[in-house]
């Protein structure tokens, strides 16, 4: 068996967590309600179809990964792979995996129930779900890719 690149995981590894959030929305579908909260401010709760919130999520989710992909490889590319770039890659892909953690947490929260009952609470249960997946997912990435190449300062 041939042992893939960093750059090759993290790709299958994005893909198939971005799958996976697609798949859970399909399985839990006929229990999720028509209408998702969106938004909670000082106005209130605001509703979009269900349908809508899962593929702005899963559309930000796999933008961010994009970005920290194509970062990667750049970097990687043209030997800058030090602390700095290093951070960013890793904040780009962390941020998408968290965004999906906020959108699993969000149609856990709804299962079964009716979103105008919960009212803000799926949004709370997202943002703790992004903090706990980005928290995760940065700590495993900056420890799974290579390590970064201190910068000399000589001229």
């Amino acid at each position: 068996m041939k042992m893939r690149s960093k750059g090759q995981q993290m790709i299958a590894a994005s893909c198939l967590a971005v799958m996976a959030y697609l798949a859970l929305y399909l399985f839990l579908r006929p229990e999720l309600p028509e209408q998702l909260v969106r938004h909670a401010g000082a106005d209130g709760a605001g509703y979009s179809p269900t349908w809508l919130v899962v593929l702005v999520i899963g559309a930000a989710a796999t933008l961010s990964i994009a970005i920290g992909i194509i970062a990667y490889r750049d970097f990687t590319s043209l030997g800058h792979w030090n602390p700095g770039p290093k951070s960013i890659v890793v904040c780009f892909v962390a941020a998408g995996f968290g965004i999906l953690g906020l959108g699993a947490a969000m149609l856990f929260t709804v299962l079964g129930q009716d979103a105008a009952q919960l009212g803000s609470l799926p949004v709370g249960m997202g943002l703790i779900g992004l903090l706990g997946v980005f928290a995760l997912s940065a700590g495993l990435l900056a420890r799974a890719l290579p390590r970064a190449v201190q910068e000399s300062l000589d001229a």
